[in-house]
């Protein structure tokens, strides 16, 4: 219910009204992952280099998160467990909730009582969707170690796999035999195959507002059938192609910090703290109050943290050059 309140009911005017009712944040984490695809194919085939790769996605991810966890046991949680204080990280539960999120088990419980006050008391909601974003890293790593993922026509073919599977997942009998979180896998692979296929076939990067205008109208005419979905991603592509990539690169935009990771992780646990200490904020106030709390802690993520640990990558690359010379 306080997914709801803090996501749904601020962008409630982005709802699409139609049998699915996708919000803005469901259609968001869509469009990131479609971003995500294009961008992992980019690297995976200008740097040849399964090991850089899987040492980049691991210094992008982990140590950010395990900021946060150690927030969450030394700060939020003696703030706001239930017991609190010293007490808080006394207790088993919270380290057992660092090592499962860490090893990408389930991020939403409360551990120790953690905004226990909250409507909703989950320390961190927001993260459920890394486990996906994780596995998709890893999919697309070993299918361009296995040299299928670079193939553009075996990738597209895969797209439609994952398409029709995610299809039958939703809108056939075996919708009541799986689990929501297999669903969530299909839809996931589905929009990162999109923006792979974005990558192979590099004429539908520049389709241009022509190829926005034929899926708004695709959207329009059918966003309300079991096909509706597979029109919303194709236009959050476009979208994403049109308004989101550059045409000639930018040394002022390379050298912007980059918060969206710290956004992403930090978002939650400040809306949540602030609704604890103003439970009768509304949802705009809310997220006016929280906005400020939120870049904080986002840039001091940034600048702490993630961008000495991203240095590390050009390290490995140096070194593997001398040991090579």
């Amino acid at each position: 219910m306080f997914k709801s309140l803090l996501f749904n009911d601020y962008f409630s005017i982005f709802k699409v009204e139609c049998n699915f009712e996708w919000t803005f944040s469901y259609l968001a984490v869509n469009g990131f992952f479609i971003l995500s695809g294009l961008l992992i194919a980019k690297s995976l085939a200008t740097r040849q280099d399964i090991k850089g790769y899987a040492r980049s996605r691991i210094l992008r991810i982990y140590p950010a998160l395990i900021l946060l966890l150690l927030a969450l046991l030394f700060v939020l949680g003696p703030l706001f467990g239930s017991p609190a204080e010293v007490s808080y990280f006394a207790q088993t539960e919270p380290w057992a909730y660092v090592a499962r999120v860490l090893l990408m088990g389930d991020p939403e419980t409360g551990p120790g009582g953690v905004f226990h006050a909250s409507p909703d008391p989950i320390f961190n909601g927001a993260l459920w969707t890394i486990r996906y974003e994780v596995m998709a890293y890893i999919f697309a790593g070993l299918g361009f170690y296995m040299g299928a993922l670079k193939n553009r026509w075996i990738t597209l073919a895969a797209l439609a796999s994952s398409q029709l599977v995610y299809f039958a997942l939703q809108f056939t009998p075996l919708a009541e035999l799986v689990s929501g979180g297999v669903i969530s896998l299909f839809r996931f692979t589905t929009t990162f195959l999109i923006g792979m296929t974005l990558w192979h076939f590099p004429r539908l990067r520049r389709t241009g507002w022509i190829g926005v205008s034929a899926v708004l109208v695709g959207f329009i005419l059918l966003g309300w059938t079991s096909v509706g979905e597979l029109f919303a991603n194709l236009l959050l592509a476009a979208a994403l192609v049109q308004f989101g990539l550059v045409k000639t690169p930018s040394v002022r935009i390379a050298q912007m910090p980059d918060y969206s990771y710290g956004i992403y992780i930090w978002h939650y646990p400040a809306l949540q703290s602030v609704i604890i200490l103003n439970p009768n904020m509304s949802p705009f106030m809310l997220l006016v109050a929280s906005a400020p709390i939120i870049l904080i802690c986002s840039a001091a993520s940034w600048y702490i943290i993630e961008k000495s640990a991203l240095k590390l990558k050009r390290f490995g690359r140096v070194s593997k050059q001398v040991s090579g010379a």
